[in-house]
């Protein structure tokens, strides 16, 4: 396939999404809401001895951020590709040039731009609402949303790859994001949590994109490698088990 015809398939996947009202009002509002509400609640509070002269508000474009990416990741891509298969998209690119990995690179790639248009959303609401403060290691920002956006929509591709139907999708995403977000420690904090419920927290991405946008927003946190790696290694995983899956099933 040409990089014409590759960046044709992104306009239309991108018109689709224009297209549909409810699809734009699930990955950027909910995001937004689910925010607004904390800054609403605990904006101007300060954060606390952890973090010192820092209010609420200062440290939501975190949470912002694992919001955005994981609902647009694993939903969008979780739902989205599963209903591609159902309606045989998927099916009518096999035999061509490009095969699946075209159309479903197309669609990732529309998701991961949605993903930081609502982060960047996110973040200038509070900047604007709140007098929120940005990022210290503010050129990281972008890899580091990149790199969290490519991991979300490689899990949520892996939901749609195993998936029998959008309704099934539908359910192993819920399933799996609510865990992914609320033990993040990025809407509440791990040491809140049992020491058993603490170790299962670290273990699943949504921790790691946590502790990687706080390095990037905060000053003096700990070193963000583990976390890159874990979310290199995680993706690459997830995201060649979907494809591997896709160009498989014989349903496609």
């Amino acid at each position: 396939m040409t990089t014409g015809a590759w960046a044709l398939l992104v306009r239309n996947q991108t018109l689709g999404f224009l297209r549909e009202p409810a699809a734009a009002v699930f990955n950027l509002a909910l995001p937004l809401f689910i925010v607004l509400v904390q800054a609403l609640a605990y904006g101007d509070s300060l954060v606390g001895k952890e973090l010192p002269g820092l209010k609420v508000a200062d440290v939501l474009p975190i949470g912002a951020g694992v919001t955005y990416l994981a609902i647009v990741g694993i939903f969008g891509a979780g739902v989205g590709l599963a209903s591609m298969v159902e309606a045989r998209t998927l099916a009518s690119f096999r035999l061509r040039p490009g095969g699946v990995g075209s159309v479903v690179s197309a669609y990732i790639v529309v998701l991961i731009a949605l993903s930081l248009t609502g982060f960047a959303l996110g973040i200038l609401t509070l900047m604007v609402g709140w007098n929120a403060r940005g990022a210290q290691h503010w050129w990281a920002l972008l890899p580091a949303a990149l790199l969290g956006a490519v991991a979300c929509c490689a899990l949520g591709g892996f939901i749609a790859s195993v998936s029998a139907s959008p309704r099934s999708a539908q359910a192993i995403a819920s399933a799996l994001f609510f865990p992914v977000l609320f033990l993040s420690g990025a809407l509440i904090p791990l040491d809140a949590f049992p020491r058993g419920l603490e170790a299962i927290a670290k273990a699943l991405p949504g921790y790691h994109l946590n502790e990687l946008l706080g390095w990037v927003w905060l000053s003096d946190q700990p070193s963000p490698w583990p976390h890159i790696a874990y979310l290199v290694v995680a993706g690459a995983l997830a995201g060649g088990f979907a494809l591997r899956r896709f160009r498989r099933r014989e349903d496609l």
